[in-house]
């Protein structure tokens, strides 16, 4: 069985890799939600408003403003010549703002699809009723799915628990993006699963995330058809207040919207990525072995990379202590992050080492210092081009030693083929490129389908704590799912079999030229 489902992920790759077609059309992104639900508004701090307390939902409302729209930019036709100059009637080039009001999130997605979707099971409080919720971000508000205690299903799917709890339960939409990445589309959405999982998991609230869990509960608490949205992910948190006694309402959820265009993606889907998905979230599917999802990050022993023992370039001899790493503010990191439109030079060596830390789970909350003790958590490598106080190299970057291990072969220079778009050869020279690497064993289209998919989950964790840190040491970061996988691992020096799942762009603030910057300004709750 495990052998058939490794060869389910090679055939997805073999998809990806020669999926080379263009869609003529975008279908466009739908929020999820339940018309016929009791609808509860969530405080939204914005100017005036009186900032969140320490009370439990405060709480959870600062979680959940990580997902929600948090910024908007606002700009009219006439406010537009005012600042060009150019006559209020001359046609807007779509370069320079793509629309009149554009919401945007600090959690960054490929194609800005944010295929995610976030249900609470609260065990109640003074100041919200016990039950099943969905969080509907754009307008930051929960809508009641079931009434009642839900912690007896909670039991069912995490194990029985000693004290009172809440949990976040989230789940993906693998084919709400394919109208635009194709085949590609289904990996890009794991990833951006796990950056969502780590945005979460920066609150101080004492969480702790749970991988390990059974699609088929999931469906049938969340009313979930595992087809077109599936269980990824859970997060559990205390509760401090008296559990009521009323259990969970029986039935469903009411009708949902917003998954039309869902099922057109799925219909248009590559067959090899049904099939993935199929054989990932089969009831019969292989599992993963128990892991350290229920473990405080000091209790979980530090693991021997398994890139400490790959063979390295032939200048590995010179290994480059980085600085010290230095405490991040991380919470604060991500409620400003932003994809760069555009990167500088003048990154430097303390910033890198800040980063890598970060990105390898030596910095954060607890609960994402062991995701990064997990068994497949991804290699970093780093492409230095314009560092101060890091020659332009190759690097693998070792986490318990904390330095760089040069890797690059003798006089390799960058392939073009590797960054086909524009924007990436613009952006790829200025400060260095983070590389998240699988580089155990067995190789990545070997892997059965629960491990590609735990993989690319918590490369997208990596992925979004370096970006985090990026920016909370001042640095800006550009997070690009597409590379050419034989170019850059040329290029780096991977040893065989070794695979660069998914990267970062690091550099210095700059602004894009010919673009226009708008006033940011805060959402609306009630739009």
């Amino acid at each position: 069985m495990a052998a058939t489902r490794a060869g389910v992920t090679g055939r997805y790759l073999a998809a990806v890799r020669d999926d080379t077609g263009q869609p003529t059309a975008y279908l466009p992104p739908c929020g999820k939600r339940y018309p016929g639900a009791t609808r509860r508004p969530l405080r939204w701090p914005g100017p005036g408003s009186v900032p969140l307390g320490d009370g439990c939902l405060d709480r959870l409302s600062a979680m959940l403003l990580g997902y929600a729209p948090r910024r908007a930019e606002t700009i009219t036709l006439a406010g537009l010549s005012a600042l060009t100059g150019a006559p209020s009637d001359t046609p807007t080039p779509s370069r320079l703002l793509p629309g009149w009001h554009t919401l945007r999130r600090s959690v960054p997605s490929g194609g800005a699809f944010h295929p995610n979707e976030i249900y609470l099971a609260w065990a109640g409080s003074p100041d919200l009723a016990a039950g099943v919720y969905h969080y509907d971000p754009p307008h930051h508000c929960l809508e009641l799915l079931r009434p009642g205690s839900p912690a007896a299903r909670l039991d069912r799917l995490l194990g029985a628990a000693a004290a009172p709890r809440h949990a976040l339960l989230l789940t993906h939409r693998p084919w709400k993006n394919t109208s635009k990445y194709g085949a590609f589309g289904y990996r890009l959405g794991i990833v951006d699963s796990g950056v969502l999982l780590a945005q979460l998991l920066t609150s101080p609230v004492d969480a702790t995330p749970r991988l390990d869990l059974d699609p088929a509960l999931a469906g049938e608490l969340l009313g979930l058809d595992a087809e077109l949205e599936a269980l990824y992910a859970a997060i559990e948190f205390p509760a401090y207040a008296d559990v009521p006694g009323t259990p969970l309402a029986s039935g469903g959820p009411p009708p949902a919207t917003g998954l039309d265009h869902d099922r057109l993606g799925h219909d248009a889907a590559h067959p090899s990525a049904v099939a993935l998905h199929r054989a990932r979230y089969d009831r019969y599917a292989d599992a993963e072995p128990p892991s350290a999802d229920r473990l405080p990050a000091d209790g979980v022993p530090a693991r021997r990379l398994p890139a400490d023992r790959l063979p390295v370039g032939p200048a590995a001899g010179r290994a480059l202590d980085l600085p010290p790493a230095r405490p991040l503010d991380l919470v604060a990191a991500a409620a400003r992050r932003a994809s760069a439109a555009n990167l500088g030079p003048g990154l430097t060596a303390g910033q890198v080492a800040d980063i890598l830390a970060c990105a390898a789970g030596r910095a954060g909350s607890p609960a994402l210092a062991a995701l990064a003790r997990q068994p497949l958590y991804p290699e970093l490598w780093c492409l230095a081009r314009t560092v101060d106080g890091i020659p332009a190299d190759a690097y693998r970057y070792q986490p318990h030693h904390h330095r760089l291990v040069p890797t690059g072969p003798p006089g390799a220079a960058d392939d073009a083929a590797a960054y086909p778009h524009r924007v990436d050869r613009r952006m790829v020279t200025r400060g260095a490129t983070l590389y998240l690497v699988h580089a155990g064993s067995p190789p990545v289209d070997q892997l059965s389908p629960a491990s590609f998919h735990r993989l690319h989950l918590l490369a997208g964790v990596a992925l979004h704590l370096a970006g985090l840190a990026a920016t909370a040491t001042g640095a800006a970061s550009r997070a690009l799912g597409g590379l050419t996988a034989d170019a850059v691992a040329a290029r780096l020096g991977l040893p065989d079999g070794a695979s660069p799942l998914t990267q970062l762009l690091v550099g210095t603030p700059a602004p894009r030229p010919g673009v226009l910057a708008a006033h940011l300004t805060e959402g609306n709750p009630h739009g």
